[in-house]
């Protein structure tokens, strides 16, 4: 073989090797599923929103997965099987640590964004003469969650706000927030957990005979209280308004923060483009998404995560002015863990 032929055999080589790199970049996320809860909950609606925005802007195919409950789909996003997925600082410290329900650490576990902040708390039939927490003593209570197993400590904290524990009241297991509700509708229970102002809610809200209430915390709910007991979690005071059906006064009620969280085939610079994406385009999506509008798009990297932000999504905010050094700190206590 001539110098000439071997030096157009190693350009053809050369060419094959680039192409075949070139299709494994350009073969990154082909398809985004996101992890949510049920069709009906905010979190379902929440994750369609987001599908829409990566598929236009990305030209990605993406679609919100709904599964019966968030605790369901984090081993999905630790083994990869989904690219995203939404779950609640509860359920994202407790996987991440390796706590109950999760039999192993979720240690591949990264957060692309804080997106929300959920109030939560317990509701009631408006005709019921139930007000607050410490009224449901001796009460059929919703408690355990079997698809959110991760919301039973935080409602057994809103119990103890109001001096109520297992000897006060007949805890009720169901399968999720959905049976949950069904269970008060139709009176197999006084009361269950709701994340308040879903479709749900409000479509139960419009079908019970004189509707439904949202009760207040007990005369010890407030954030330090339910935090020592459930870490990532607060009080607040939610306000009556056409979407948050059931509120009838400011009333105080739980929440905690919610993440959009990122699988583990999910690459630097997919995570990148996403958080950027995310980013760019929050106004928009709060236009269109009410429950995103209590966070601020310089709040997405807030420094309130129980578990690590994706590298990608790092880089991202870093030239975003986003990250700050309480982000640093608190990356350094996570990864201590």
């Amino acid at each position: 073989m001539t110098v000439r032929h071997k030096l157009l055999a190693t350009a053809a080589l050369a060419g094959l090797l680039a192409a075949g790199l070139g299709q494994t970049a350009s073969a990154e996320l082909k398809r985004i599923s996101i992890g949510t809860n049920k069709a009906g909950t905010t979190y379902f609606v929440l994750g369609g929103g987001f599908a829409k925005l990566f598929q236009e802007k990305l030209g990605i195919r993406s679609n919100a997965q709904p599964h019966s409950g968030s605790s369901v789909y984090i081993p999905l996003l630790d083994n990869g099987e989904i690219a995203l997925g939404i779950n609640s600082s509860i359920d994202s410290s407790l996987a991440y640590r390796g706590g109950k329900p999760y039999p192993r650490a979720m240690k591949k576990l990264r957060a692309l964004a804080r997106i929300w902040v959920l109030p939560y708390g317990y509701f009631v039939r408006a005709n019921s003469g139930i007000k607050t927490i410490e009224d449901l003593k001796g009460k059929k209570v919703v408690i355990d969650l079997k698809a959110n197993v991760s919301l039973a400590a935080l409602n057994w904290a809103m119990m103890a706000s109001g001096g109520l524990d297992k000897n006060s009241l007949q805890a009720i297991a169901v399968g999720g927030i959905g049976q949950g509700l069904n269970a008060v509708v139709e009176g197999r229970a006084d009361a269950a957990p709701i994340a308040l102002g879903i479709p749900l809610l409000r479509k139960a809200h419009a079908s019970v005979p004189g509707g439904i209430r949202i009760i207040a915390l007990g005369k010890q709910g407030s954030t330090e209280f339910l935090n020592s007991r459930v870490g990532g979690t607060l009080a607040l005071v939610t306000k009556p308004s056409k979407r948050n059906v059931g509120v009838e006064k400011p009333t105080q009620v739980a929440a905690f923060n919610t993440f959009l969280n990122v699988g583990s085939q999910v690459t630097d610079d997919e995570a990148y483009k996403l958080a950027k994406t995310l980013h760019q385009n929050w106004k928009s999506l709060q236009k269109d998404y009410p429950p995103l509008r209590g966070v601020p798009a310089n709040g997405l990297a807030a420094a309130v995560n129980p578990h690590p932000y994706h590298p990608g999504a790092i880089r991202y905010y870093k030239e975003a002015g986003l990250w700050s050094a309480a982000n640093e700190k608190q990356r350094g206590m996570i990864m201590k863990k």
